[in-house]
Protein backbone atom coordinates (compact mmCIF):
# COMPACT_ATOMS: atom_id res chain seq x y z
CA UNK A 1 0.00 0.00 0.00
CA UNK A 2 1.85 3.36 -1.19
CA UNK A 3 -0.55 5.81 1.14
CA UNK A 4 -1.12 4.81 4.57
CA UNK A 5 -4.13 5.11 5.47
CA UNK A 6 -5.29 7.80 8.73
CA UNK A 7 -7.92 7.52 10.73
CA UNK A 8 -9.45 10.03 13.24
CA UNK A 9 -12.43 10.91 15.24
CA UNK A 10 -15.70 12.62 14.92
CA UNK A 11 -18.32 12.02 17.36
CA UNK A 12 -19.34 10.48 20.54
CA UNK A 13 -22.24 8.67 22.32
CA UNK A 14 -23.15 8.42 25.41
CA UNK A 15 -24.90 5.64 27.79
CA UNK A 16 -25.83 5.70 31.38
CA UNK A 17 -23.62 2.36 31.87
CA UNK A 18 -20.13 2.38 33.20
CA UNK A 19 -18.29 -0.82 32.62
CA UNK A 20 -15.10 -2.02 30.79
CA UNK A 21 -15.75 -3.13 27.23
CA UNK A 22 -14.52 -6.55 26.84
CA UNK A 23 -15.42 -7.80 23.13
CA UNK A 24 -16.06 -6.08 19.62
CA UNK A 25 -17.00 -7.76 17.02
CA UNK A 26 -18.80 -5.90 13.32
CA UNK A 27 -20.73 -7.60 11.31
CA UNK A 28 -19.68 -8.95 7.94
CA UNK A 29 -20.70 -6.54 5.80
CA UNK A 30 -19.74 -3.30 8.36
CA UNK A 31 -23.56 -2.18 8.86
CA UNK A 32 -23.17 -2.67 12.79
CA UNK A 33 -20.54 -3.00 15.69
CA UNK A 34 -21.40 -5.10 18.45
CA UNK A 35 -19.87 -4.24 21.67
CA UNK A 36 -19.68 -6.42 24.63
CA UNK A 37 -19.31 -4.95 28.25
CA UNK A 38 -17.82 -6.41 31.94
CA UNK A 39 -21.69 -5.74 33.21
CA UNK A 40 -22.95 -8.23 30.78
CA UNK A 41 -24.66 -6.14 28.25
CA UNK A 42 -24.34 -6.68 24.64
CA UNK A 43 -24.89 -3.09 22.42
CA UNK A 44 -25.31 -2.96 18.33
CA UNK A 45 -24.74 0.13 16.83
CA UNK A 46 -25.10 1.44 13.16
CA UNK A 47 -21.76 2.49 11.99
CA UNK A 48 -23.05 4.84 9.45
CA UNK A 49 -25.06 6.73 11.99
CA UNK A 50 -23.36 5.56 15.75
CA UNK A 51 -27.21 4.88 16.72
CA UNK A 52 -27.61 2.13 18.89
CA UNK A 53 -30.28 -0.31 17.77
CA UNK A 54 -30.10 -3.07 19.89
CA UNK A 55 -29.35 -4.04 23.26
CA UNK A 56 -29.22 -7.07 24.91
CA UNK A 57 -28.43 -8.07 28.78
CA UNK A 58 -27.33 -11.41 30.14
CA UNK A 59 -29.44 -12.00 33.36
CA UNK A 60 -27.20 -11.35 36.83
CA UNK A 61 -24.85 -9.11 34.69
CA UNK A 62 -22.72 -11.89 34.27
CA UNK A 63 -20.07 -10.73 31.80
CA UNK A 64 -19.97 -10.65 28.11
CA UNK A 65 -16.64 -11.63 27.02
CA UNK A 66 -16.65 -12.82 23.45
CA UNK A 67 -18.93 -11.85 20.52
CA UNK A 68 -18.91 -13.89 16.78
CA UNK A 69 -21.28 -13.07 14.43
CA UNK A 70 -22.10 -15.91 11.96
CA UNK A 71 -24.60 -15.29 9.46
CA UNK A 72 -23.74 -13.22 5.86
CA UNK A 73 -26.93 -11.41 6.25
CA UNK A 74 -25.71 -9.69 9.50
CA UNK A 75 -28.59 -11.14 11.68
CA UNK A 76 -27.05 -13.77 13.97
CA UNK A 77 -24.08 -13.54 16.25
CA UNK A 78 -22.73 -15.38 19.38
CA UNK A 79 -21.90 -14.16 22.53
CA UNK A 80 -19.70 -15.69 25.46
CA UNK A 81 -21.00 -15.45 28.71
CA UNK A 82 -18.49 -15.59 31.93
CA UNK A 83 -20.37 -18.67 33.56
CA UNK A 84 -19.95 -21.14 30.15
CA UNK A 85 -22.97 -19.86 28.47
CA UNK A 86 -23.04 -19.45 24.89
CA UNK A 87 -25.91 -17.10 23.31
CA UNK A 88 -27.14 -16.91 20.32
CA UNK A 89 -28.82 -13.80 18.84
CA UNK A 90 -31.14 -13.33 16.50
CA UNK A 91 -31.94 -10.02 15.26
CA UNK A 92 -35.30 -9.82 12.42
CA UNK A 93 -37.72 -6.70 13.86
CA UNK A 94 -37.18 -7.67 17.24
CA UNK A 95 -34.03 -9.08 18.95
CA UNK A 96 -34.33 -13.19 19.89
CA UNK A 97 -31.91 -14.76 22.09
CA UNK A 98 -31.40 -18.60 23.28
CA UNK A 99 -28.82 -20.25 24.77
CA UNK A 100 -26.73 -23.83 25.85
CA UNK A 101 -23.93 -24.11 28.22
CA UNK A 102 -20.99 -24.91 26.17
CA UNK A 103 -18.61 -25.08 29.64
CA UNK A 104 -19.65 -25.68 33.35
CA UNK A 105 -18.94 -22.30 34.78
CA UNK A 106 -16.00 -21.47 33.17
CA UNK A 107 -15.84 -17.81 31.19
CA UNK A 108 -16.15 -18.51 27.16
CA UNK A 109 -13.49 -15.63 26.11
CA UNK A 110 -12.94 -17.42 22.42
CA UNK A 111 -15.45 -17.94 20.00
CA UNK A 112 -14.60 -19.00 16.16
CA UNK A 113 -16.01 -20.72 13.28
CA UNK A 114 -15.63 -22.61 10.39
CA UNK A 115 -18.79 -23.21 7.98
CA UNK A 116 -21.54 -25.06 10.65
CA UNK A 117 -18.60 -25.62 13.14
CA UNK A 118 -18.39 -23.12 16.20
CA UNK A 119 -14.70 -23.53 18.49
CA UNK A 120 -15.52 -22.17 21.77
CA UNK A 121 -12.60 -21.72 24.18
CA UNK A 122 -12.98 -21.07 28.07
CA UNK A 123 -10.17 -21.50 30.63
CA UNK A 124 -8.40 -24.78 30.01
CA UNK A 125 -10.98 -26.14 27.51
CA UNK A 126 -11.53 -26.17 23.87
CA UNK A 127 -14.64 -27.64 22.47
CA UNK A 128 -16.19 -27.84 19.06
CA UNK A 129 -19.80 -27.58 18.21
CA UNK A 130 -22.03 -28.48 14.91
CA UNK A 131 -25.13 -25.33 14.86
CA UNK A 132 -26.35 -24.89 11.39
CA UNK A 133 -28.52 -22.21 12.41
CA UNK A 134 -31.15 -23.84 14.32
CA UNK A 135 -31.52 -24.02 17.82
CA UNK A 136 -30.01 -27.22 18.26
CA UNK A 137 -26.05 -27.33 19.33
CA UNK A 138 -24.52 -30.59 18.79
CA UNK A 139 -21.26 -31.66 20.35
CA UNK A 140 -18.58 -32.15 18.06
CA UNK A 141 -15.82 -33.52 20.62
CA UNK A 142 -13.10 -31.51 22.63
CA UNK A 143 -9.49 -30.40 21.74
CA UNK A 144 -6.67 -32.43 23.40
CA UNK A 145 -5.19 -30.12 25.71
CA UNK A 146 -1.36 -29.44 24.85
CA UNK A 147 1.41 -31.30 25.23
CA UNK A 148 3.89 -29.80 28.42
CA UNK A 149 7.53 -29.90 28.87
CA UNK A 150 9.88 -29.05 31.64
CA UNK A 151 9.01 -25.22 31.13
CA UNK A 152 5.68 -25.26 31.48
CA UNK A 153 5.03 -28.53 33.45
CA UNK A 154 3.11 -27.00 36.45
CA UNK A 155 2.02 -24.09 34.74
CA UNK A 156 -2.08 -23.60 34.12
CA UNK A 157 -3.36 -24.57 31.27
CA UNK A 158 -5.29 -21.18 29.70
CA UNK A 159 -6.65 -20.53 26.41
CA UNK A 160 -6.19 -16.99 25.05
CA UNK A 161 -7.29 -17.10 21.18
CA UNK A 162 -8.65 -18.99 18.55
CA UNK A 163 -8.28 -19.38 14.50
CA UNK A 164 -8.86 -21.16 11.15
CA UNK A 165 -6.32 -21.49 8.50
CA UNK A 166 -5.05 -23.50 5.75
CA UNK A 167 -1.80 -24.88 6.57
CA UNK A 168 0.30 -27.74 5.19
CA UNK A 169 -1.12 -30.45 7.77
CA UNK A 170 -5.01 -30.10 6.33
CA UNK A 171 -6.86 -26.99 4.75
CA UNK A 172 -9.14 -26.82 8.31
CA UNK A 173 -6.65 -26.33 10.30
CA UNK A 174 -7.47 -24.85 13.89
CA UNK A 175 -5.12 -22.87 15.41
CA UNK A 176 -5.58 -22.75 19.56
CA UNK A 177 -3.34 -20.01 21.21
CA UNK A 178 -2.12 -20.95 24.87
CA UNK A 179 -0.84 -18.51 27.39
CA UNK A 180 1.44 -20.91 28.91
CA UNK A 181 1.96 -23.72 26.18
CA UNK A 182 2.51 -21.79 22.84
CA UNK A 183 -0.13 -22.67 19.65
CA UNK A 184 -1.54 -26.05 18.73
CA UNK A 185 -2.34 -26.74 14.90
CA UNK A 186 -5.46 -28.90 15.33
CA UNK A 187 -7.05 -31.53 11.93
CA UNK A 188 -10.26 -31.26 12.62
CA UNK A 189 -11.19 -33.74 10.14
CA UNK A 190 -9.00 -36.35 11.77
CA UNK A 191 -9.73 -34.86 15.09
CA UNK A 192 -5.95 -34.87 16.41
CA UNK A 193 -2.56 -32.68 16.92
CA UNK A 194 -0.96 -32.06 13.30
CA UNK A 195 1.55 -29.99 14.85
CA UNK A 196 2.40 -27.97 18.35
CA UNK A 197 4.62 -24.70 18.09
CA UNK A 198 6.30 -23.92 21.54
CA UNK A 199 7.19 -20.36 22.12
CA UNK A 200 9.46 -19.11 25.15
CA UNK A 201 7.36 -15.87 25.90
CA UNK A 202 3.73 -16.10 27.30
CA UNK A 203 1.38 -15.47 24.70
CA UNK A 204 -1.66 -13.24 25.15
CA UNK A 205 -3.41 -13.73 21.66
CA UNK A 206 -2.82 -14.01 18.28
CA UNK A 207 -4.13 -13.36 14.46
CA UNK A 208 -3.42 -14.87 11.23
CA UNK A 209 -3.02 -12.41 7.90
CA UNK A 210 -5.69 -12.84 5.64
CA UNK A 211 -3.77 -14.98 2.96
CA UNK A 212 -3.10 -17.53 5.74
CA UNK A 213 1.01 -16.66 5.23
CA UNK A 214 1.73 -14.67 8.18
CA UNK A 215 1.12 -15.15 12.02
CA UNK A 216 1.28 -12.53 14.79
CA UNK A 217 1.42 -13.13 18.61
CA UNK A 218 1.27 -10.86 21.21
CA UNK A 219 3.29 -11.73 23.54
CA UNK A 220 2.97 -10.33 27.49
CA UNK A 221 6.91 -9.66 27.50
CA UNK A 222 7.82 -7.36 25.18
CA UNK A 223 5.41 -6.69 22.43
CA UNK A 224 4.40 -8.51 19.33
CA UNK A 225 6.25 -11.35 17.24
CA UNK A 226 5.63 -11.93 13.67
CA UNK A 227 5.97 -15.33 12.46
CA UNK A 228 5.92 -17.26 9.00
CA UNK A 229 2.87 -19.96 9.00
CA UNK A 230 4.07 -22.45 7.03
CA UNK A 231 7.15 -22.99 9.39
CA UNK A 232 6.66 -21.41 12.08
CA UNK A 233 10.25 -18.83 11.67
CA UNK A 234 10.01 -15.57 13.29
CA UNK A 235 10.04 -13.01 10.49
CA UNK A 236 10.72 -9.86 13.31
CA UNK A 237 9.18 -8.40 16.24
CA UNK A 238 7.63 -5.33 17.70
CA UNK A 239 8.31 -3.83 20.89
CA UNK A 240 5.85 -2.55 22.64
CA UNK A 241 5.49 -2.24 26.50
CA UNK A 242 2.79 -4.29 27.57
CA UNK A 243 2.94 -4.75 31.23
CA UNK A 244 2.11 -8.00 31.35
CA UNK A 245 -1.18 -7.83 29.93
CA UNK A 246 -2.84 -9.60 27.12
CA UNK A 247 -2.71 -6.60 24.70
CA UNK A 248 -4.93 -7.73 22.13
CA UNK A 249 -3.49 -7.50 18.20
CA UNK A 250 -5.01 -7.87 14.30
CA UNK A 251 -4.08 -7.68 11.12
CA UNK A 252 -5.68 -5.16 8.96
CA UNK A 253 -5.41 -3.54 5.40
CA UNK A 254 -5.77 -6.97 3.88
CA UNK A 255 -2.15 -7.80 5.58
CA UNK A 256 -0.23 -4.85 4.95
CA UNK A 257 -0.52 -3.47 8.82
CA UNK A 258 -0.85 -4.60 12.33
CA UNK A 259 -2.98 -3.29 14.77
CA UNK A 260 -2.78 -3.36 18.18
CA UNK A 261 -3.84 -1.83 21.42
CA UNK A 262 -1.73 -1.08 24.89
CA UNK A 263 -2.24 -0.28 28.33
CA UNK A 264 -1.30 3.32 27.50
CA UNK A 265 -4.21 5.16 26.42
CA UNK A 266 -3.18 4.40 22.68
CA UNK A 267 -3.74 2.40 20.16
CA UNK A 268 -0.99 1.57 17.22
CA UNK A 269 -1.15 0.85 13.48
CA UNK A 270 2.31 -1.08 12.46
CA UNK A 271 3.35 -1.80 8.94
CA UNK A 272 3.76 -5.45 8.82
CA UNK A 273 6.82 -5.94 6.46
CA UNK A 274 8.76 -3.21 8.28
CA UNK A 275 7.40 -3.02 12.03
CA UNK A 276 7.69 0.45 11.61
CA UNK A 277 4.85 2.68 13.22
CA UNK A 278 2.07 3.94 10.90
CA UNK A 279 0.12 5.90 13.24
CA UNK A 280 -0.86 6.27 16.74
CA UNK A 281 -4.77 6.52 17.72
CA UNK A 282 -4.67 8.25 21.02
CA UNK A 283 -7.48 7.67 23.90
CA UNK A 284 -8.96 9.53 26.99
CA UNK A 285 -6.57 9.79 30.04
CA UNK A 286 -4.26 7.09 29.49
CA UNK A 287 -7.05 4.42 28.88
CA UNK A 288 -6.05 0.97 28.60
CA UNK A 289 -7.14 -0.82 24.84
CA UNK A 290 -8.31 -4.60 25.36
CA UNK A 291 -10.99 -4.30 22.49
CA UNK A 292 -9.84 -4.13 19.22
CA UNK A 293 -11.44 -5.36 16.04
CA UNK A 294 -11.43 -3.87 12.10
CA UNK A 295 -13.45 -3.64 9.26
CA UNK A 296 -12.46 -2.77 5.32
CA UNK A 297 -14.46 -2.75 2.30
CA UNK A 298 -11.69 -2.22 -0.86
CA UNK A 299 -14.64 -1.41 -3.45
CA UNK A 300 -16.13 1.40 -1.46
CA UNK A 301 -12.85 2.93 0.12
CA UNK A 302 -14.26 1.98 3.82
CA UNK A 303 -11.76 1.34 6.45
CA UNK A 304 -12.76 1.51 9.69
CA UNK A 305 -11.52 0.41 13.34
CA UNK A 306 -13.30 0.01 16.78
CA UNK A 307 -11.41 0.16 20.19
CA UNK A 308 -12.39 -0.39 23.58
CA UNK A 309 -11.37 0.87 27.07
CA UNK A 310 -11.78 -0.31 30.10
CA UNK A 311 -12.74 1.27 33.03
CA UNK A 312 -10.87 3.69 35.71
CA UNK A 313 -11.76 6.06 38.51
CA UNK A 314 -10.56 9.19 36.11
CA UNK A 315 -12.44 8.05 32.79
CA UNK A 316 -15.10 6.69 31.43
CA UNK A 317 -14.77 3.42 29.78
CA UNK A 318 -16.18 3.81 26.14
CA UNK A 319 -15.66 1.78 22.25
CA UNK A 320 -14.00 4.45 20.04
CA UNK A 321 -14.75 3.54 16.08
CA UNK A 322 -12.87 4.87 13.33
CA UNK A 323 -13.27 5.33 10.05
CA UNK A 324 -10.50 5.99 7.65
CA UNK A 325 -10.95 6.61 3.67
CA UNK A 326 -8.14 5.04 1.02
CA UNK A 327 -6.09 7.10 -0.63
CA UNK A 328 -7.17 10.39 1.35
CA UNK A 329 -4.54 11.93 3.69
CA UNK A 330 -7.16 12.60 6.19
CA UNK A 331 -10.31 11.48 5.86
CA UNK A 332 -11.93 9.78 9.20
CA UNK A 333 -14.95 8.82 11.27
CA UNK A 334 -14.42 8.64 14.95
CA UNK A 335 -17.40 7.11 17.39
CA UNK A 336 -17.23 7.22 20.85
CA UNK A 337 -19.77 4.90 22.61
CA UNK A 338 -19.42 5.56 26.12
CA UNK A 339 -20.35 2.42 28.34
Amino acid sequence: MSTPLRYELTKKLEYDRRSTVTALAFSPKGSYLAAGSLDGTLSICSTSSGETLYQVHAAGGISLLSILWTAPDERQLLCGLGNGVVISVTITTYITVTGFRAHDNLPVECLSISGSTVVTGAASEVSLWDHSGSSAWVSRGIITPPPSIAMNSNAEIIVTSLHWAWTKYSDNTLLVAYLHHGILFWDVRKAKIAHFFYLKTLVGGMHISPDGNTLVVSNLDSGFDVYHLNNCTLDGSILHPCHGRKIPVVFIHGGFAVLSGSSLGQVSIWDTSSRTLLQVLKHEAMDTVLAITAYAEWESDRFIIATGTIAKENSQPGTYLWHAMKGKHVAHVFIHVYL
